[in-house]
């Protein structure tokens, strides 16, 4: 059996400030799941120096690969049952790939061009501007990590709500072989398999890959099932190491071809273009009776993408100094498919996304030790993305063409026939070009006393062009306006103070002042010329103050207050435009909000064979002045609650090993995590609140040791909680509100090996 030792050193990818309240970094499988020894150290780099983890000063939660299979986590969206006031979207469109995290209720789920994530991802230290096309499930994945609060003073792009970052493992030089095979409900079939090797002379190998194919829990009776699985992904890696000298090269890449993302049609009010879909064309609507059954036309259902990206790693050490290049290409193409009148007979709404995006990024960094114990690290970065959608929007689909309806159209209601062509293709181009320079420093002011100052200066242009056609008339869905283009720029610069204090070796005390920024954009959907234009950046101002410590080698705790002011926050709103009585939906900045809140995270050894770990997020986000346009008139709606900022998240996590005799041994886990109710919308709609839940998953895993073997029982979602986790209101356009429900329990066996 391999075993690592739980002082293994931890580098954190990037330079980043990437350390933790928690890691669960176990010294063998058995620790990962509830025996690990919290006694010894685990010593990080994230600051371009050693340092324990809980001597960082920063708030993230980090969980490592052996950890998050233990718990069961086979995706990045798993990370909200474990960190506090962390949530994530659905992709929507009809699409699953997308990574949509929303921390202490900043977040973006817009999956168009023209916005950007207020939450950055980044695998190994590379910015992923569109998600379609991460490989974020292989078996390779060392760790992943929450930072929290505005980030870019030490690494990568600006985000200004916080980081996912997934780091892969690399290969050195032992031979590492391990591999599982998990088969489930919905007949739901994974093999995921890992291979890395010296090759002699500084270099070594590694490869993995992943395969998963699966039935769909959402029934469509004319076709193939919503929410299935078919996807292929991996990556290779090749390192070289040659005493000061280290290069890795990867190259990764992701097939897959599946149904669209399961949603439903949750009600339905007759509207003026139901009606006119009945008249001439068929009757429409009918809601599901049943959240796991709906209907779909085939040109609809899908949910496909591709991608291939490579990244090469330079570092180099000087002795007194330090200097690292990061280049990185990315490149996906995805295309989904939405069918929103929940039919096979009738096409009267839904839409069609061709999306592609080239990104090409280049990270310089130089660090070096100053003051004696302290640290300084400056950097450089510039990407530039050129990204494309091509959107058909599909309104009454035929209508236009039905006997009858020009004449209806021109003599009965006065309307000329083109005005009521709603099928409309998009053609949305756009190109990012952002540069920026970072610095970061820790000075020593006394013995247990530590300054870090930083600070970050931002230039980002984005030239957006738009063609608009309605298809059948051929004419431009803005009259008189068949394409514009669109080029701004924005500055910022964006500093961060903090302090840390360290009373005992065990106990740390920090605050921290910093600002955060992301750029305008444009309106993707304008459906009326006074619809063009764009949206200003948003700038967070956050303040945080927390403690680290550690009891006796049994008890982590861990607590931050923090308290965020918001100035022209991003909103992506649904309304209705008074000129063409098409919805639209676009992003508007609200002037102020005001976010603050509480997290604490647990981990305590009860014996050496039980282990809790918890944690807890206490949210009060609220809207200081907030004016939206509603029907054509500037409304004050600052009483709103800001969406996806639930008041109250929570988790609890048990583990309990027990000895079967010999080498053998059982491994316990319940695992619990909690949320109140929140909206999921910036309209509040009532029917699109999540109510307070909770989801609890139950395993078993019984571990040969000797032979690197394990069998693992689990169940997700024991109680079958089904729970909004997304939704759209567009009652007063087309007629229909739209949610998009969590997954439904599931049972799984799972068989491992490791050598």
């Amino acid at each position: 059996m391999r075993t690592q030792s739980w002082k293994t050193r931890v580098v954190l990818a990037s330079g980043t400030a990437l350390a933790g309240m928690w890691l669960a970094a176990p010294a063998t499988a058995q620790e990962a799941d509830g025996a690990a020894t919290q006694s010894d150290e685990i010593i990080v780099t994230a600051r371009r120096t050693n340092e324990r983890l809980q001597d960082v000063p920063i708030a993230v939660t980090a969980i490592s690969g052996q950890a998050l299979e233990a718990r069961g986590l086979g995706a990045v969206t798993d990370l909200q049952q474990v960190a506090p006031n962390l949530q994530f979207t659905p992709g929507q469109g009809g699409n699953s790939g997308a990574i949509a995290p929303f921390i202490r209720g900043v977040g973006e789920n817009d999956f168009i061009i023209t916005s950007d994530p207020a939450v950055g991802t980044y695998i190994d230290g590379v910015y992923v501007a569109r998600t379609f096309g991460a490989a974020a499930e292989l078996l390779d994945v060392e760790r992943i990590e929450v930072l929290r609060g505005p980030q870019g003073s030490l690494f990568g792009k600006n985000t200004v709500g916080g980081a996912i970052s997934i780091v892969s493992r690399m290969p050195g030089d032992v031979t590492e072989v391990e591999g599982d095979v998990r088969y489930g409900s919905y007949n739901d079939f994974r093999v995921r398999a890992r291979v890395a090797t010296p090759l002699g002379g500084g270099f070594s190998f590694g490869l993995s890959g992943l395969g998963q194919w699966g039935d769909g829990w959402q029934q469509v009776p004319s076709g193939d099932n919503l929410g299935n699985r078919n996807v292929i992904s991996g990556r290779a890696v090749l390192r070289y190491v040659d005493g000061p000298f280290e290069a890795i090269a990867q190259v990764d890449g992701l097939h897959r071809r599946q149904n669209s993302a399961a949603h439903n049609m949750l009600a339905f009010t007759p509207t003026f273009f139901s009606t006119l879909q009945s008249t001439f064309l068929a009757p429409c609507c009918t809601v599901p009776n049943r959240i796991d059954r709906t209907d779909s036309t085939p040109e609809l259902n899908r949910d496909d993408a591709d991608a291939v990206n490579g990244s090469l790693t330079l570092s180099y050490d000087l002795g007194a100094a330090q200097i690292k290049s990061i280049t990185a290409y990315r490149w996906v193409h995805a295309q989904f498919g939405r069918d929103g009148d929940a039919s096979s007979t009738i096409n009267y709404a839904g839409d069609f996304h061709n999306e592609r995006a080239r990104q090409l990024s280049q990270e310089l960094q130089f660090t070096m030790p100053v003051f004696g114990t302290g640290n300084l690290l400056i950097g450089a970065y510039y990407f530039r993305e050129r990204s494309s959608d091509l959107t058909r929007l599909v309104v009454a689909d035929g209508l236009f063409n039905a006997p009858g309806f020009a004449d209806f159209s021109a003599n009965v209601l006065g309307i000329p026939p083109a005005f009521l062509d709603f099928n409309i293709d998009f053609d949305n181009r756009q190109t990012t070009t952002n540069y920026a320079v970072f610095g970061n420093m820790t000075v020593p002011v006394a013995q247990a006393l530590t300054l870090e100052l930083g600070g970050r200066y931002t230039h980002e242009n984005k030239r957006f062009s738009q063609a608009a056609n309605r298809i059948y008339s051929n004419q431009p869905l803005l009259f008189g306006t068949p394409s514009y283009s669109l080029d701004q720029s924005w500055d910022a610069f964006t500093p961060r103070v903090s302090l840390a204090y360290k009373p005992a070796r065990d106990v740390l005390v920090y605050g921290s002042w910093s600002r955060g920024f992301r750029s305008g954009g444009f309106n993707g959907r304008p459906t009326s010329l006074e619809e063009i234009g764009a949206f200003d950046p948003e700038h967070l101002e956050a303040f945080e103050v927390g403690v680290k410590s550690q009891i006796g080698g049994v008890l982590t705790l861990n607590l931050a207050a923090f308290r965020n002011q918001y100035r022209d926050q991003q909103l992506l709103i649904s309304t209705v435009s008074q000129n063409t009585g098409l919805i639209v939906v676009r992003t508007e900045n609200a002037g102020k909000s005001r976010i603050q809140g509480l997290e604490l995270e647990a981990s305590v050894r009860v014996s050496p064979r039980f282990r809790i770990e918890s944690s807890l997020g206490l949210l009060d986000a609220r809207y200081q002045q907030y004016v939206s346009v509603i029907g054509g008139v500037p409304t004050d709606v600052s009483f709103r609650t800001p969406k996806q900022a639930p008041d109250v998240t929570g988790s609890l996590g048990m583990a309990y090993t027990l000895p079967l005799g010999g080498s053998a041994e059982a491994i316990f886990r319940a695992d619990a995590a909690y949320r109140s109710q929140n909206f999921l919308d910036v309209e509040n709609t009532p029917e699109l609140a999540a109510p307070d839940h909770a989801i609890v998953n139950l395993s078993t895993t019984f571990r040969l040791p000797d032979t690197g073997a394990s069998l693992r029982l689990s169940v997700d979602n024991v109680t079958n909680q089904r729970v909004l986790v997304a939704g759209y209101d567009a009652r007063t356009s087309f007629g229909f509100l739209e949610g998009y429900f969590n997954q439904p329990r599931r049972f799984w066996v799972t068989v491992a090996f490791q050598r």
